[in-house]
C-alpha cells in the first residue's frame, strides 16, 4: 500500500506546471524502498560530498553524469536505511570531533571553512550531515562486511613471493650540486647553477663552480644512496629520471639541490616480517573491497529501487 502511494506522489509531483526558465527544475529521479529522491538532493548530495569526504572528490564528482551521481545518492540511501536496521548512530560529538579533524588536516579555521561551504552555495547543517554519512558508511561496513575477513599467514607468505620486487628497494647513484640554506644568495646560486646545466655544461664542472665546499669532493659523486634514506623531496624529484638525467632545483631542510641520476641498481629484499603488517593492510583492503561491492550489490537487489530517467 505505501508503495501505492508512493508512485501516486511521484506522479502528482512529475505532472506538476513546469516552472519558467531560469528557475531551477525538480523532479522525482528514483525511489529506493520507502524513500523518493529527487533531482534536487542528488545535485545537493554531489557537492556535499565533495567538501566532507577527500579533496580528490572534487574532480572526481565534477565529471560524474546524472545517472553516475543517482546511482552514489541511491548507494548512500541504502546505506542510512541499512544503518537504522542495525540501529547504528552517529552521535553530534563525533561529528564535531570529525569536521575538527578535517579542518586541522587542511591548516583551516571555522570560519574560513564556513565561508568556503558559502561561497560553494553548501549549507553548513548540510555538510555536517555528509560527515555523518561518511561515518555511517564505514560503520555499516565494519558492521556487514568486515567482521569476518581473516588473512591467513599462507596467502601473506604467497603475496610477498609473488610481489617480491615491490619490497625490494631501489638504490641510485648520484652526483649534487648543493647550496646551503644557510646562504642568503641560495636561491640565485642554484638558479644559475641550473642554467648552466641546461646550455650542456658538464655536471662536474657545475658542481666545482657552484657548490658549497662541502659537497665538492669527488665531483659530488656521493655513490649509491638507499632510497628510503632520501628525503621525500629527493625521492620524489628522482622518480621520472633516466641515467643521466638531472632534476631541477630541490628544496630541502638543508638547502637547495641539484641530483645528477647515474645510476640505478636493485638493494637486498626487505624481509618478510618487516612488511608483513604491510602485506596484511594492502590484502584486507582488497578482500573488503571486494566485499563490500558485493554486499551492496545484494542490498540492491533485494531493495526495490525504480529509477526514472
Amino acid at each position: 500500500m505505501k508503495r501505492i502511494l508512493l508512485g501516486l506522489l511521484a506522479a502528482l509531483l512529475c505532472s506538476m506546471p513546469v516552472p519558467s526558465r531560469g528557475e531551477v527544475v525538480d523532479r522525482i529521479v528514483a525511489i529506493v524502498n520507502d524513500d523518493i529522491v529527487t533531482l534536487r538532493e542528488v545535485e545537493k548530495y554531489v557537492a556535499v560530498e565533495r567538501k566532507s569526504r577527500y579533496s580528490s572528490m572534487n574532480e572526481y564528482t565534477s565529471n560524474l553524469q546524472l545517472r553516475e551521481k543517482l546511482d552514489m545518492f541511491i548507494e548512500s540511501l541504502l546505506i542510512g536505511q541499512q544503518a537504522k536496521k542495525f540501529k547504528v548512530e552517529v552521535s553530534e560529538k563525533e561529528v564535531d570531533d570529525a569536521v575538527a579533524n578535517l579542518k586541522k588536516q587542511n591548516l583551516i579555521g571555522d570560519t574560513e571553512l564556513r565561508n568556503q561551504l558559502k561561497r560553494e552555495g553548501i549549507d553548513y547543517k548540510e555538510f555536517t550531515e555528509g560527515i555523518r554519512r561518511s561515518i555511517l558508511r564505514s560503520r555499516v561496513l565494519a558492521r556487514a562486511v568486515l567482521q569476518d575477513v581473516a588473512i591467513d599467514e599462507k596467502a601473506l607468505r604467497a603475496y610477498y613471493d609473488t610481489h617480491i620486487g615491490d619490497f625490494t628497494p631501489e638504490e641510485y647513484r648520484l652526483q649534487q650540486v648543493f647550496v646551503s640554506a644557510q646562504r642568503k644568495d641560495a636561491a640565485a646560486v642554484a638558479k644559475e647553477a641550473l642554467a648552466q646545466l641546461d646550455k650542456g655544461r658538464p655536471f662536474g664542472d657545475v658542481v666545482k663552480e657552484y657548490s658549497d665546499e662541502s659537497a665538492k669532493g669527488q665531483g659530488a659523486d656521493i655513490g649509491f644512496v638507499k632510497q628510503e634514506d632520501l628525503f621525500p623531496e629527493l625521492r620524489q624529484s628522482l622518480k621520472l629520471l633516466i641515467p643521466g638525467t638531472y632534476t631541477q632545483v630541490v628544496r630541502t631542510p638543508y638547502g637547495l639541490h641539484i641530483l645528477m641520476l647515474m645510476e640505478v641498481k636493485k638493494g637486498e629484499p626487505r624481509p618478510f616480517e618487516e612488511v608483513r603488517e604491510q602485506i596484511k593492510e594492502q590484502l584486507f583492503k582488497v578482500e573488503s573491497e571486494k566485499r563490500w561491492k558485493e554486499f551492496m550489490a545484494k542490498l540492491r537487489a533485494s531493495s526495490y529501487v525504480e529509477v526514472k530517467i
